[in-house]
């Protein structure tokens, strides 16, 4: 028997209304108070995140293109896996382990592995501006 996914589980929950009956009923519970976040608009899924902004969810099959894409992009890419979760987050996109698959993203990466962290010894330092009023003297 085919396993059904996150996005597949959700979809037909809130599509239908029909719970599958080899579920107990704290798995029932657990699916109903799960749902309340999410709704279904016919062909998308959508969820209301946390900071009250609606993001569509995607399916697994498309979850890798959009990672690659923000971690790979022309400006500001090859960084750390918070700053692409707030990319993928700004494009308007969710999915439940976005966080571990950006993080495992930056962990593959090639190019990413080889430049490293910037550390303190490698910033340039901050001096601070001394500031005197015209006619001063």
């Amino acid at each position: 028997m085919k396993e059904v996914s996150w996005f597949e589980g959700l979809a037909n929950f809130l599509v239908s209304g029909i719970i599958p009956d080899e579920f107990s009923s704290n798995q029932r519970k657990k699916l109903k108070r799960y749902c309340q976040d999410y709704y279904w608009n016919e062909p998308y899924h959508f969820q209301i995140c946390m900071d009250g902004v609606i993001r569509r969810c995607v399916p697994e099959e498309v979850q890798g293109n959009i990672l690659g894409t923000c971690h790979a992009s022309p400006y500001d890419g090859h960084r750390g896996g918070a700053r692409i979760v707030t990319k993928v987050l700004s494009c308007g996109f969710y999915w439940p382990t976005l966080y571990k698959d950006a993080s495992g993203l930056v962990k593959r990466c090639d190019e990413c592995r080889r430049a490293g962290g910037t550390s303190k010894k490698n910033e340039m330092p901050l001096t601070t501006i001394l500031e005197i009023d015209i006619f001063y003297v």
